[in-house]
């Protein structure tokens, strides 16, 4: 069995993507957990890979601040986006290695919130905010390297603040509140070091990448994310068919507390002494490399992610169906 360019594309084309309803301020962060995963650090060979995500989550939380709005209710958020994305690697040595450029256009179909007013003046309204549209485009430089079984790589992303962001306001004649954005009014960075290490005659993988998130300040709402740890990994068992099947799982975890006027209004208004977020997932996914569209090499990805002991966060179940596609 051998690595192939339909296989590796897929990890590069999922390395990076987004969740674009709002950021830690608000439940979610710029980068969305288990998006590296299977063959995580693995640069393709030189050439153009184009991708499509489709992502369904829905989850939880109780207590949070979307556009500078405090939340103290039990609140639910449906979100379902797609992102296109397109890497090239360049056919040349950078360090020792293969210099690749990746970008994530994303595009958020629905995002719905809803919840039950316990504070005035909305106590006892059930309240639906709804949003869509692009949101905060990623850019991703990386070089990889390759040692035998042993695979490798490091990035570093960049979040622009390119979709949509306004502070949230109570329209209270209505009882209605507008408070989602597609953008998170920041920018956020992401180095990357990931790893794969592939047995081409038995077909076992093993993937691994840690990452660091540092956002600047939300200055609409003098909200400062702390920086994040993202730990990631895979085991996938890959057959001479082209299917693999395997678990994936992750850890998030924010290393200190958010600051700002904002971060403090927010504790303040939940009662809450910190704001410190984490969030476990894992769940089993399966590709499939072997087919061919229009010619060229395609492959195709799905997994399911639960998330367990989430804190400060929503905690969400989720689909992700991949397709990526070799020119």
């Amino acid at each position: 069995m051998k690595i192939n360019s339909r296989i590796a594309a897929t990890a590069v084309l999922v390395a990076v993507s987004t969740q674009q309803a709002s950021a830690v301020e608000g439940g979610l962060g710029a980068y969305l957990p288990g998006s590296r995963t299977s063959f995580a650090g693995i640069v393709p060979g030189p050439g153009s890979y184009v991708g499509l995500d489709l992502v369904t989550s829905s989850g939880s939380v109780t207590g949070l601040s979307l556009g500078g709005l405090p939340i103290r209710a039990d609140t639910d958020l449906k979100l379902s986006f797609a992102k296109f994305s397109y890497t090239y690697v360049f056919d040349a040595a950078l360090w020792g290695g293969t210099p690749a450029i990746n970008i994530n256009i994303p595009f958020v179909i629905d995002a719905n919130l809803t919840f039950t007013g316990i504070t005035p003046p909305l106590v006892g309204v059930p309240i639906d905010d709804t949003t869509s549209g692009v949101g905060d485009i990623t850019i991703t430089p990386m070089v990889g390297w390759h040692s035998g079984m042993l695979h490798y790589s490091a990035g570093f992303s960049i979040f622009a603040p390119t979709g949509s962001y306004s502070t949230a306001s109570i329209d209270i004649p209505n009882r209605t509140i507008n408070a989602l954005n597609t953008g998170k009014n920041i920018w956020s960075f992401q180095p990357v070091f990931a790893v794969t290490h592939m047995n081409p005659d038995t077909g076992l993988e093993f993937s691994g990448a840690a990452s660091l998130l540092f956002s600047t300040r939300n200055k609409a709402t003098d909200y400062q994310n702390a920086p994040a740890l993202n730990l990631e990994g895979a085991v996938m068992q890959h057959l001479p068919s082209g299917w693999a099947f395997g678990a994936v799982g992750y850890v998030y975890q924010q290393l200190d507390d958010d600051s700002g006027s904002g971060a403090a209004a927010t504790k303040a208004a939940l009662g809450a002494s910190s704001l410190q977020a984490r969030v476990f997932g894992a769940g089993p996914m399966i590709t499939y490399s072997g087919a061919t569209i229009f010619g060229q090499q395609a492959s195709f990805q799905f997994k399911y992610l639960t998330e367990f002991g989430a804190k400060r966060r929503f905690e969400s179940d989720t689909l992700w169906l991949n397709f990526a596609i070799t020119f």
